[in-house]
């Protein structure tokens, strides 16, 4: 009989800053960040009332388009929820940051070009957004800080799958639509990793 050994849990050093005064640290835990859709009307309200309802249903971060119009009246319904906005260039990230978001999800391949374009003085938090979770596994081995897996456009199963392996992997930020089975999915993974230390 052959014993396939368990991999090792990956060594993740990532860490999110929430204000001046709160750091999360994400060696074995990890965030829901909710997505609020680009409203159908382009009003502000139609976001305040996403950014809303993501918070009621748990997510750790809202993520609002970002467009600084939509972004900055929500950064201020949240309170103390992180407002993330995804960003693909260097003039989006800093219209965004300047606009109240504290999160900027970039994807793998505009990461170097907004990395490239950040000003020497800008204190971007930028998370690597990634689509699978073996993307995900190879960010974190090539040693990026932070990565997020999008799972909004995957079913119920897949999604748990995606996540699962995702975070097992060393992924601490996962995006979705649906934050009751991400949020369960998160605090079941949590465990496990912990355990696993």
């Amino acid at each position: 009989m052959t014993v396939t050994p368990v991999p090792p849990v990956p060594d993740v050093s990532a860490h999110l800053r929430w204000g001046n005064d709160r750091t999360v640290d994400l060696a074995t835990r990890a965030l829901v960040v909710g997505v609020v859709p680009l409203p159908r009307f382009g009003r502000e309200a139609e976001v305040a009332a996403g950014v809303r309802a993501m918070a009621a249903a748990g997510a750790d971060i809202v993520e609002v388009p970002a467009e600084p119009r939509l972004l900055g009246p929500a950064a201020r319904v949240v309170g103390d929820l992180p407002v993330a906005a995804q960003v693909t260039t260097p003039a989006a990230a800093g219209a965004a940051w300047a606009a109240g978001a504290r999160l900027l999800l970039v994807p793998a391949e505009h990461l170097a070009a907004v990395e490239a374009g950040r000003p020497a003085d800008a204190d971007w938090q930028v998370a690597v957004l990634v689509t699978t979770a073996e993307a995900g596994r190879d960010q974190v081995r090539d040693g990026a800080g932070l990565v997020a897996i999008d799972t909004s456009r995957l079913d119920r199963v897949d999604g748990v799958s995606e996540e699962s392996l995702a975070l097992s992997v060393g992924v601490r930020l996962v995006r979705t639509s649906d934050i009751r089975r991400t949020r369960r999915v998160v605090e079941v993974m949590a465990h496990l990793l912990e355990a696993r230390r």
